[in-house]
């Protein structure tokens, strides 16, 4: 699910990965139902590998549930008893204006949605209490076993019962004709839907296999679940792997004990899975020595530390540009100013076209009194965010000096 994937700023809540960064790659989700028979397909495309998939029950009277997403558990998607299923897209800003009197979202809605519900209607009807303020760059997508959908987008919650549909990363309410959203991958599974039906495990695959992604540094559709919503089972695919399944049943997983699975450990013979997951933690862990100080302050090592990690794909790198971004504010809040300004020469390096980064940077530069290279990092954060007021204001402040 991710397009500029929202990590986050629902509600003011570390929400998902449906928030919006950059160079985030589209998701898919379609639903067919023929002769009563309801079927389900996601394709998660992302570029974090480090993936889990966790059962988790319920109390009297409602109902337990499977959930996949990344380490962190924020459900990206999941179906509950009922044959309830939903996922999440980051899209576009769309104000949301449908807000007064109405009490605020939990930051575990959608699992309390899962919970009690069990058709579409429930689930509008649960939404429609609360002011959806916080995720004007959200749309969730639900459909039951009937085959019956929702859309949830803004304001708009929109109810359909077409035999098969599929979303993305677009508002539905938003498209006048479907056979010009400029999704490639889209077109592609729509033509392919418009040409043969049937809710088969194999046909369902082959949708998801035609919308997948892929790019060669390694980052694409990293997982694809699709439901059966009748029977309750759960099928699960790792990188874009087609061949290889694994089968869950939700009723009879839920007779344990609450538990989670990391995926890519059901998966050893994806060496393209294991091989970029290995790559992605080995940045990661790069990036954690920037956390100490000793390694910032060693010109030797930081110098060392530095050249290792740009040695790695570039547009690998750039998908932790938020991960080295928040490394430097923990450094300016921490009053630690030099060790911010080494963090955040990183970041612009990662992201040149990031006026946040050089935002940060700038700042860095002002805690330490270092006004002339503070006022020149504003200027580059601002050209490139001309709607950048702080960063305007701050150069306004510098040149008065």
């Amino acid at each position: 699910m991710k397009k500029g994937k929202l990590i986050i700023t629902i509600l003011t809540f570390s929400m998902f990965t449906f928030i919006i960064i950059p160079n985030v790659l589209s998701c898919s989700m379609f639903k067919i139902t023929l002769n009563g028979k309801t079927m389900v397909g996601n394709n998660e495309d992302y570029w974090n590998p480090n993936t889990r998939i966790w059962f988790e029950h319920a109390k009297i009277g409602e109902y337990g549930a499977v959930y996949v997403g990344y380490d962190n558990f924020w459900p990206q998607g999941g179906m509950n008893q009922a044959g309830l299923v939903f996922d999440g897209f980051a899209e576009d800003y769309l104000a949301i204006k449908d807000t007064l009197g109405k009490k605020s979202l939990s930051a575990n809605f959608l699992k309390d949605i899962m919970k009690r519900c069990a058709t579409v209607d429930d689930v509008k009807k649960y939404l429609s209490q609360y002011n959806l303020s916080g995720l004007e760059t959200s749309m969730f997508f639900f459909v039951d076993k009937t085959g019956r959908y929702l859309v949830a987008e803004g304001d708009s919650l929109i109810i359909g019962n077409k035999e098969y549909y599929i979303v993305s990363n677009f508002y539905p309410s938003k498209v006048k004709d479907e056979s010009e959203i400029p999704i490639a991958f889209y077109q592609k599974g729509r033509k392919f839907l418009e040409s043969h039906r049937d809710t088969t495990i194999n046909f369902c695959a082959s949708v998801m296999d035609t919308m997948h992604q892929e790019k060669n540094w390694g980052g694409g559709t990293i997982y694809t679940t699709i439901y059966d919503l009748n029977k309750g089972t759960i099928y699960l695919y790792y990188f874009h792997d087609y061949a290889n399944v694994v089968k869950f049943n939700l009723n009879k997983n839920l007779k344990k004990d609450d538990y989670s699975l990391v995926v890519p450990n059901l998966f050893p013979q994806n060496k393209k899975g294991q091989d970029f997951l290995n790559n992605y933690n080995m940045i990661s862990n790069e990036l954690d020595l920037f956390k100490d100080a000793d390694n910032l302050k060693d010109s030797m090592r930081y110098t060392f530390i530095t050249n290792n990690l740009f040695e790695k794909d570039i547009r690998l790198i750039r998908t932790f540009s938020d991960k080295v971004y928040e490394i430097g504010n923990s450094w300016i809040d921490k009053g630690n100013y030099i060790e911010a300004i080494y963090v955040f020469k990183i970041n612009v390096k990662i992201s040149p076209d990031s006026w946040m980064a050089y935002e940060g940077l700038a700042d860095s530069y002002l805690k330490n009194k270092q006004n002339e290279l503070a006022l020149i990092n504003y200027e580059k954060s601002v050209d490139l965010n001309p709607d950048n007021l702080e960063g305007k204001q701050q150069i306004e402040r510098l040149k008065i000096k």
